[in-house]
C-alpha cells in the first residue's frame, strides 16, 4: 500500500499544477491490489487445503500435481512483481509516473522496493511449484470446478486490466479530474495569497 500512499503524495507538488496521474496509479493499485492479493490468497488456501501446509521448505513440485492452481499462482506472482501486460505493471507505473517529478528519491526507493519484492517472489514460486516432485504429495488433486470459477475471473481481471487499463482509468478520472481542478484551485489560491503577504 506504500504505493498508493506515493500517488496520493504526488498531489502535494506546491507551485506547479497538480496532475491527475499520480491519484490514478493510486486508485488503479487500490483495484489491482486486491484482485492480486485475492488471487494469491485463494491459491494458497487450495494449497494448504489439499497439501496441509503452508511452510516452504515442504512444499515442492506442485506444478505437476495441481497444474491449474500453479498457473493462477504464477500469473498472481507475475502481476505481483509487476510484470508488463498485466494489472499491477500499469498500476505501478502510473504511479511511477506521477511522483517522479515531485518526489524523484522515493519514487527510486519504491523501484528498488519492487526490484526486491520480484526476488522474493520468485524464489516463493520456484521453491513451492518448480522444486523437486514429492513423493507426499502423490494423491494431491488440482482445482475442482467450484475452486477454479473464482481463480478464473480474478485471471481475467488481472489480465484485461493489463492489457486494457483504460477500462478502468476512464472510470477512476471522470472521479479524479474534479478533486484535481479544485485541488489546483486551492494551490493557486493558497500561493496566491502567500505571494502577496
Amino acid at each position: 500500500m506504500g504505493l498508493v500512499l506515493l500517488g496520493i503524495g504526488s498531489v502535494a507538488v506546491s507551485g506547479e499544477r497538480i496532475s491527475s496521474v499520480g491519484l490514478n496509479g493510486a486508485a488503479m493499485q487500490l483495484f489491482t491490489h486486491g484482485t492480486i492479493t485475492g488471487l494469491l490468497f485463494l491459491c494458497v488456501g487450495l494449497i494448504y487445503d489439499k497439501a496441509h501446509t503452508r511452510y516452504i521448505p515442504d512444499l515442492g513440485g506442485l506444478a505437476n500435481r495441481m497444474p491449474f492452481v500453479a498457473i493462477a499462482f504464477l500469473i498472481a506472482g507475475l502481476a505481483s512483481l509487476g510484470l508488463p501486460g498485466l494489472s499491477g505493471f500499469v498500476s505501478e507505473i502510473l504511479v511511477f509516473l506521477g511522483t517522479f517529478a515531485a518526489f524523484p528519491w522515493p519514487t527510486i526507493l519504491a523501484v528498488l522496493g519492487i526490484v526486491l519484492a520480484a526476488g522474493y517472489i520468485l524464489w516463493m514460486m520456484q521453491r513451492t511449484l518448480f522444486g523437486p516432485d514429492l513423493p507426499r504429495f502423490s494423491t494431491l488433486s488440482d482445482a475442482s470446478l467450484v475452486e477454479a470459477v473464482p481463480l478464473v475471473l480474478l485471471i481475467i481481471s488481472i489480465v484485461v486490466v493489463g492489457v486494457y487499463p483504460a477500462i478502468l482509468t476512464t472510470v477512476f478520472e471522470s472521479g479524479l479530474n474534479p478533486m484535481v481542478e479544485v485541488m489546483n484551485g486551492l494551490t493557486n489560491d493558497i500561493s496566491g495569497t502567500l505571494i502577496t503577504r
